[in-house]
């Protein structure tokens, strides 16, 4: 018999995603459900060191000593070295049980803790220094059908627990702007780490990534563009983010995609990165920056600037014609397609930029752009 996903352990995944300090009991539901003692380990992958644990159906004196002195013991630690993001092993596959018990880990910690003899793991989370990996136990009494069950159960719930980190380590410093945010705003939004690459995209930027060659992610993770113009205006803005630094950090940049007309790219720094107890501060990658990218109509259509303009206190035929230079018309253009006089349209820009603070055509756009922006940012 195969375990399915538990509902109120899948329920904490995603509220872990947000609060991490909802792992545990994560691990709770999992160990109530299966009736294996789980854990969630951090481990430095050059020392061996433990990073910390959390766990359920262990004994708590025994989890200490796991992380004071027998992690660096652990014979399954090379399988979890290897292993890549989301995949389950088993601890068979790592040492055989007939050498494990011949092993200070075994005889000294496995046998005390109701003498476990087995266990899949999957990795949860893996950067160059450290990995962190999620363990159902296996006693020796049933292991032969306990550890395929445990196994089809930690398969079932890796990619949620993968998507659920991920969603962690984006708003680890995401400004306070929730998940869901993100994904509902009609803009391309890539959420960048302090190493420069792309930490998080949500619908829009995967929109534009997917129809529009202008700009794509490299082999190394970062956003990268054809245009040598707007690939040195990237760069700026990931240096800048990476340092912190609010002066270097370049303006909005304007450029023009084939799919969606006239966008514009604007960078905002996020402050540094609160610290996290485990297992946050273990996979909380800090996320430096965002690059908001505008499209005339927002990349999944629907933004109405003439709501931003009356906002702004334009009359109703005003907002009417800040929404058609948003759509990448001139002056003119918009008055012809009206049956309006240049003598009207003239003096409705006008108004606009009085209304507005603005003194030009382009930045009465930037000016829309950026109210338009899920993140504040100055209008320079």
């Amino acid at each position: 018999m195969q375990f399915n996903i538990p509902s109120d352990a899948l329920s904490l995944v995603y509220e872990a995603a947000t609060d991490n300090n909802k792992w545990p009991d994560f691990c709770e539901a999992l160990n109530r459900a299966s009736g294996s003692p789980v854990k969630m380990f951090g481990h430095s992958t050059k020392s061996y060191e433990s990073l910390g644990l959390i766990g359920a159906g262990w004994d708590p004196q025994g989890l200490d000593q796991y992380h004071q002195y027998y992690a660096a013991l652990n014979p399954w630690m090379h399988m979890d070295l290897a292993l890549p993001v989301g995949a389950v092993g088993t601890s068979d596959l790592a040492l055989r049980r007939d050498e494990l018990v011949k092993t200070e880990f075994y005889n000294d910690w496995l046998r005390h803790q109701e003498d476990i003899i087995a266990g899949p793991a999957m990795i949860c989370y893996r950067s160059p220094e450290k990995f962190v990996a999620m363990v159902a136990a296996c006693r020796r009494s049933g292991v032969d059908s306990t550890l395929p069950q445990m196994v089809d159960l930690l398969q079932a719930l890796a990619p949620h627990i993968t998507h659920a980190i991920s969603i962690s380590s984006t708003l680890a410093n995401g400004n306070g702007v929730s998940i869901g945010h993100l994904e509902s705003s009609p803009h391309a939004i890539f959420l960048i780490n302090r190493s420069g690459r792309v930490a998080y995209q949500n619908a829009g930027a995967q929109t534009l990534l997917q129809h529009d060659q202008m700009l794509k992610i490299g082999a190394n993770g970062r956003l990268t563009s054809r245009d040598e113009a707007m690939n040195a205006h990237l760069k700026k803005c990931a240096s800048a983010s990476h340092t912190q630094n609010f002066e270097a950090l370049p303006g909005p940049r304007q450029f023009r995609s084939n799919r969606f007309g006239s966008c514009l790219v604007h960078t905002h720094i996020f402050p540094s990165a609160a610290t996290h107890d485990f297992p946050g501060a273990v996979w909380s990658d800090p996320v430096a920056g965002a690059l908001v990218i505008t499209g005339s109509f927002g990349l999944n259509g629907g933004q109405d600037f003439t709501e931003i303009a009356e906002a702004l206190g334009a009359s109703r035929a005003e907002a009417r014609l800040a929404a058609g230079l948003m759509r990448g018309l001139t002056l003119y253009q918009f008055a012809d397609a009206n049956n309006l006089s240049r003598h009207t349209v003239r003096n409705q820009i006008r108004a606009l930029f009085a209304k507005t603070g603005t003194s030009s055509q382009m930045q009465l756009v930037q000016k829309l752009h950026s109210l338009a922006s899920p993140f504040n940012w100055p209008v320079h």
